[in-house]
């Protein structure tokens, strides 16, 4: 084989390529000497940007067969042939090309094969290229500029009329309407040109900024007309963003309806979009700014003051809460407060709340019991007392039943605060008619529970009138400070360390009547005259089954001669100096005379004693002073009034003897108690003494 030929066979299958140049020549394989079998060849033809090709065969001689199937060169542009040759082409002038072809394209590609064998010896082709210029303005398929197109070698430019610029892509030109700011209370703004046709390939934004508190209120004029498609659809468009809000895209031949479009911010974006194309005439709208309206109502359950029917930036306003609902702030409370409608359609203070007045746990009461289940506007309490041995005291008309104010306070149906008393129920005993002091027998637990022991030198009783206070003779607690007292006890104990301790009672005060006359020999005293005084207690005494008072007679009421009376006491009996346990007897009043007789008329007899006994031998003796005189309440057959207090006597008990007469003393005893506890003021310790 000879060389030239092995060259060749290596250069079957190769590509060839070069850089761009404005011409060149191609040739098949061995050209002009016949061309191999099995021979596939490609080319790669390129010139510079801006310029297409010209392509043209001189020669060529190919076999030909069907559809070129056989051998063939083809011209390719991208994926596409444009041109399949075959075939011996002649019998033209050697000065025109056989094939030749324009191409916009600045690059193709030239690609040769043949089969494995030919009939006949054939030759190939020979072809020549060139760079031509190309009129993009007149021969391009599309719009290359949008207004002026400018042609030269290699290449174009577009323009733009006056008034226009050229965007970034170099091929649309567009009017600079941007940027536009409008900060007046109202205005006019319109498409570029209007009412004449506005600009096309355009994109025009305007902004609208008013005072924070205002929004921005957009109104379409009659006159509009932005181009759209056949379906109803945009091509050009007019656009209001206004925070996160958008209104639009709007076109046609007439305004958005509704016509007036409320933003609801102080910032508004109108955008302006147009396309190539188009005489449509634009649009215009007027905008002004309109107070931001905030709701007619800051916090749920208040009023406002002024009342209006719409409250807009900068209205001022008194906030005040409904009956019953009040605001917690701080731990403090508010009814009302100033509230400032703001820019941002709310009001000052939306934090604050109306909520239901809380009057919190009622007050409990001494002795007694509230009930309640809510405590919140409306809710309504009930007081009562704990037990029999208290009764509420109220006001006329009142039954204990308290509700929650809108102010916060319990109170009752007439609006007040004050709480009710329970206080000590008297005369509540069990009742049992037997039995004798001097002369009388055992009392049994509960019969006189307003019994109190005095163990001091002398043995003595009283009476406890209420849970503070005791009722006795004056020689009995007469020049002792701190007398020794048992209360709710039924034995007498001459060692008083064997008595309960728990029922020791104390004394705060003694109260001697003014006008008892002192005497310092008591067992010779004659004028027992005034013999009553009261001692106040240290703490209060606990009601209950084992002591509770006696009460004091009604005014008026006086028992008369013959009615019958119990006495009580620990005093001296038949048969010893005191009773081990107390013990009471019935007497009955009697005449001042008989006192007279069994005293042998020795002593001062005044209106302000009874005269009290038997002549069977039931009577006080001593050890009984101090101890009531008592008689069943006519009016209430339960319980038991002390109308006179064991006073004196004659020396040998078991007829009759005197009595302090209560009835007289009265005022004395209401006046007195009242202007102690008046000045006291102070919080008093109760105790307990019944188990």
């Amino acid at each position: 084989m000879d060389l030239s030929w092995f060259l060749i066979l290596l250069l079957l299958g190769c590509v060839h390529s070069s850089f761009p140049s404005m011409y060149g020549e191609i040739t098949s394989p061995n050209y002009p000497q016949g061309y191999p079998n099995n021979v596939e060849e490609t080319w790669e033809i390129s010139v510079p940007e801006g310029f297409g090709i010209h392509l043209y065969f001189i020669h060529l001689d190919i076999e030909p067969s069907e559809n070129c199937e056989y051998d063939n060169v083809q011209v390719m542009v991208g994926d596409i042939v444009e041109k399949k040759l075959c075939g011996r082409q002649s019998g033209r002038s050697h000065r025109r090309p056989l094939e030749e072809k324009y191409f916009y394209s600045n690059y193709l590609k030239l690609l040769f094969k043949s089969d494995f064998s030919n009939q006949q010896r054939y030759t190939g082709f020979a072809a020549y290229y060139r760079a031509v210029d190309i009129n993009e303005c007149q021969e391009s398929t599309e719009t290359v500029c949008s207004h002026f197109c400018n042609n030269y070698i290699g290449g174009y430019f577009c323009s733009c009329p006056p008034e226009y610029f050229l965007h970034p892509d170099n091929h649309t030109c567009g009017v600079n309407c941007s940027g536009g700011l409008f900060t007046d209370i109202q205005g006019m703004i319109s498409s570029p040109g209007f009412p004449s046709p506005y600009p096309e390939n355009t994109r025009c934004e305007y902004k609208v900024q008013l005072e924070h508190g205002f929004e921005v209120v957009i109104h379409f004029q009659e006159d509009f007309d932005v181009e759209e498609y056949g379906d109803g659809s945009c091509s050009d468009s007019l656009t209001i963003k206004a925070g996160t809000r958008t209104f639009g895209p709007f076109c046609g031949k007439s305004p958005p309806n509704p016509s007036v479009i409320e933003t609801g911010s102080n910032e508004a974006d109108i955008i302006f979009q147009t396309d190539s194309g188009g005489e449509n005439t634009g649009w215009k709208v007027r905008y002004y700014g309109d107070a931001i309206q905030c709701p007619v109502q800051v916090i749920s359950n208040s009023i406002l003051d002024p009342q209006q029917e719409k409250y807009v930036f900068r209205d001022v306003v008194n906030v005040t809460c409904v009956e019953g609902y009040e605001i917690v702030k701080d731990q403090k409370t508010l009814r009302s407060f100033i509230s400032t409608c703001q820019g941002d359609g709310t009001w000052k203070n939306m934090h604050f709340q109306c909520q239901l007045v809380n009057c919190g746990e009622p007050d409990p009461i001494d002795n007694g019991n509230v009930f309640s289940n809510t405590t919140t506007y409306g809710s309504e309490i009930t007081y009562n007392c704990s037990d029999e041995y208290y009764a509420l005291t109220l006001p006329a008309g009142e039954d204990g039943t308290y509700s929650c104010s809108s102010y916060g306070y319990w109170v009752n149906s007439r609006g007040n605060k004050e709480l009710p008393i329970c206080t000590p129920v008297c005369g509540v005993h069990q009742s049992d008619k037997s039995g004798r002091i001097f002369g009388g027998t055992r009392a049994k637990p509960g019969q006189f529970p307003w019994m109190i022991q005095f163990t001091d030198i002398e043995l003595g009783g009283g009476s406890l009138i209420s849970d503070r206070w005791v009722l006795t003779a004056a020689h009995v607690v007469n020049k002792k400070i701190f007398p020794t007292m048992f209360g709710g006890v039924m034995k007498f104990f001459p060692n008083t360390n064997l008595q309960s301790q728990e029922k020791r009672l104390q004394a705060k005060k003694i109260i001697i009547h003014p006008l008892y006359q002192d005497n310092e020999d008591t067992e010779g005293q004659s004028n027992f005259d005034n013999d009553i005084a009261l001692v106040q207690l240290t703490k209060k005494v606990k009601l209950g089954s084992c002591i509770s008072p006696i009460c004091l007679p009604r005014r008026g009421l006086a028992p008369v001669v013959n009615e019958v009376a119990t006495i009580a006491g620990w005093g001296k009996t038949e048969k010893r100096e005191s009773a081990v346990n107390l013990q009471f007897a019935s007497i009955s009043l009697s005449s001042m005379d008989k006192c007279k007789k069994a005293t042998g008329g020795k002593g001062y007899f005044t209106p302000n004693m009874l005269c009290a006994g038997s002549d069977v031998g039931k009577d006080s003796c001593n050890g009984d002073s101090g101890g009531p005189l008592m008689f069943t309440d006519p009016q209430d057959s339960s319980k038991m009034y002390m109308a006179g207090i064991v006073s004196w006597g004659p020396r040998d008990c078991g007829t009759y003897g005197l009595y302090t007469k209560v009835d007289n003393y009265l005022d004395w005893i209401e006046e007195t108690i009242a202007a102690v506890e008046r000045e006291e003021q102070e919080e008093v310790e109760t105790q307990v003494v019944c188990e």
